[in-house]
C-alpha cells in the first residue's frame, strides 16, 4: 500500500483518519479541511518536514500555488477557467473542434494516438539523469519528449513518436522545424501550459504539419512539468509500459540535459520552498498514477537527484509485478 513517501504520510482514507494520526497534525488536517472548504472525501497526506497537509482536492481553485489537478472530477469539463470552454476557446477554435474526452484527459481527436495503445515508451526529459544514466540500449516502440528535445541528438531517431510544445518553444525555430521534419513525431499543444501560443501562429503551425498535430488536455497539471503530463498521457492513451529519464524534481543548480553543458536548471522560483512543494506533488502523482494498470520504470532510479527513487524502489516495483 502506497501511504508514506519523500518525508510524507497518509493520516486520513477512506473517509476517516487513520491510525498514523497524531495530535499535532490535527491543527495541520483542520486547516487543510478549510482550504478546501469541505471534509475530504480522498485521500490525505501530512509533510513530516513542513508539518503541512496536502492532497488530491487541493485543487487550482483552492490554492493555485499548490495544486495537483485543475478541478475535481465532477466539474473537470464545466469549470471556467480550465473547463471545456477554456479548451475551445483557445485551441478548438483554432485547431478544430473535433474532441474526445475522458474523466481524465481531453484530446483533439487524432488516428495516430491509437498506435500507442499497448506499447512501450519511453519518455525522455531535461533532468540531469537523462544525460548521467544508462538508457541507450532499452527496449521501446515509441521515444516521447517535451520543449527543447529538438537540442538533443540521441531523441531525433525515427522512433520518435510525440512531443508536447511548451509555452517557451518557438513555432518558428529552424531547429525545431527540422527536427519534427525529421522524425514525423506528432505534436501536442497543452491545454494548460501557459504563455499561449497566438492563434495566427498556431494555425501556420497546423497548416504546415497537418494531421501531426494535436491538443491535449489532463486535469491533472501541477508544478512537475511536462513530463509528469506526459506519463499521464502515455497511460490514458493505453500505453503497456512507460519508461521514464530525465524526470528528476528540482534539479537546481544541475546540467540541462537538452540545452548543453553550459546551461543550468537555474531558474529564480527553484528554491527550498518549490523543492518541499516538488517532493509533494511527486507523492500525489504516484498516487494517482499507480490506481492504472500501466507499468512505469523510473530509469533515473539512483541518481541523487531523481526524486522518485524512493517510490520507484518501494512501490512501482511491486506495481509492475501487481503485488
Amino acid at each position: 500500500m502506497f501511504n508514506e513517501a519523500l518525508g510524507c504520510i497518509k493520516i486520513y482514507e477512506d473517509g476517516e483518519i487513520n491510525e498514523n494520526l497524531e495530535s499535532s497534525m490535527i491543527p495541520s488536517l483542520q486547516k487543510y479541511t478549510n482550504v478546501i472548504c469541505k471534509e475530504p472525501k480522498e485521500t490525505v497526506w501530512y509533510d513530516k518536514i513542513e508539518k503541512v497537509c496536502f492532497g488530491k482536492e487541493q485543487t487550482f481553485y483552492h490554492n493555485p500555488f499548490e495544486f495537483s489537478f485543475f478541478s475535481d472530477e465532477s466539474s473537470f469539463f464545466s469549470n471556467d477557467m480550465w473547463g471545456m470552454k477554456h479548451v475551445e476557446e483557445k485551441f478548438g477554435n483554432v485547431l478544430g473542434k473535433d474532441i474526445e474526452k475522458t474523466d481524465e484527459l481531453v484530446t483533439q481527436k487524432n488516428e495516430e494516438l491509437s498506435k500507442f495503445k499497448d506499447k512501450t515508451i519511453l519518455i525522455v526529459g531535461a533532468g540531469p539523469s537523462t544525460e548521467d544514466c544508462e538508457w541507450d540500449n532499452e527496449e521501446y516502440d515509441y521515444v516521447w519528449s517535451c520543449t527543447k528535445f529538438y537540442l538533443n541528438e540521441k531523441i531525433l531517431n525515427n522512433k520518435l513518436g510525440l512531443v508536447s510544445i511548451g509555452g517557451n518553444v518557438d513555432l518558428e525555430d529552424e531547429r525545431f522545424l527540422n527536427a519534427l521534419e525529421k522524425t514525423g513525431a506528432l505534436c501536442g499543444f497543452e491545454c494548460g501550459v501557459s504563455p499561449f501560443k497566438d492563434p495566427q501562429s498556431m494555425s501556420d503551425f497546423k497548416e504546415k504539419f497537418k494531421n501531426k498535430v494535436f491538443y491535449f488536455h489532463t486535469r491533472y497539471f501541477s508544478k512537475l512539468g511536462s513530463m509528469a503530463r506526459l506519463i499521464c498521457l502515455a497511460s490514458f492513451l493505453g500505453a503497456k509500459e512507460v519508461k521514464f529519464i530525465g524526470f528528476d524534481g528540482n534539479p537546481v543548480g544541475q546540467n540541462h540535459a537538452f540545452e548543453g553543458r553550459d546551461k543550468v536548471h537555474d531558474e529564480v522560483w527553484r528554491d527550498q520552498k518549490i523543492g518541499n512543494l516538488y517532493r509533494r506533488q511527486m507523492v500525489l502523482l504516484w498516487e494517482y498514477m499507480l490506481q492504472f494498470d500501466t507499468k512505469f520504470v523510473n530509469l533515473g532510479e539512483g541518481h541523487p537527484n531523481n526524486l522518485t527513487t524512493e517510490i520507484s524502489r518501494r512501490y512501482l516495483h511491486k506495481h509492475n509485478k501487481g503485488v
